[in-house]
């Protein structure tokens, strides 16, 4: 397990909650250090194509997977979580509820922008196939 017996204190990425929590081993916030830096220097290089974008998408979800991996675990860990006051629970949730609600929101908007151009799309398609003539049936027959 990733938990030490050492307090630290711990800032949240938008500088919103300062709270003192059981910490990680150090590998984990410098790991999370190391990611922070990739995304933030992907978004400053200039002249990427559309590969490189699907890369840093995919680099970026897999970084939101991880930390969520990590909260779902403190959160199933009655250990860790008995150290938390009630107050500091009420902070993490907020936090994480502000942070949960723009990421759906932001995903339903390009999901239900993608789905409407794929409708458009099938809808297109679908009239020019019922637009031609329909083929006549052609008598097969097999050589023996």
């Amino acid at each position: 397990m990733r938990e030490s017996k050492w307090t630290r204190r711990f800032l949240c990425k938008y500088s919103i909650c300062h709270i003192d929590v059981v910490a990680m081993a150090g590998k984990w916030a410098q790991d999370c250090e190391r990611i922070l830096n990739e995304i933030k220097k992907s978004t400053k290089v200039e002249g990427q194509d559309r590969l490189d974008m699907v890369r840093m998408i995919r680099f970026t979800l897999f970084a939101l997977q991880r930390s969520v991996t990590g909260w779902i675990e403190w959160a199933n860990n009655p250990d860790i979580m008995a150290k938390f006051s009630l107050e500091e629970l009420k902070e993490i949730n907020k936090n994480l509820a502000e942070l949960v609600c723009a990421f759906v929101e932001y995903d339903a908007k390009i999901t239900g922008q993608t789905e409407m151009e794929l409708r458009k799309r099938e809808d297109k398609m679908t009239k020019k196939t019922s637009t031609k003539k329909p083929q006549e049936k052609e008598d097969i027959f097999y050589v023996k």
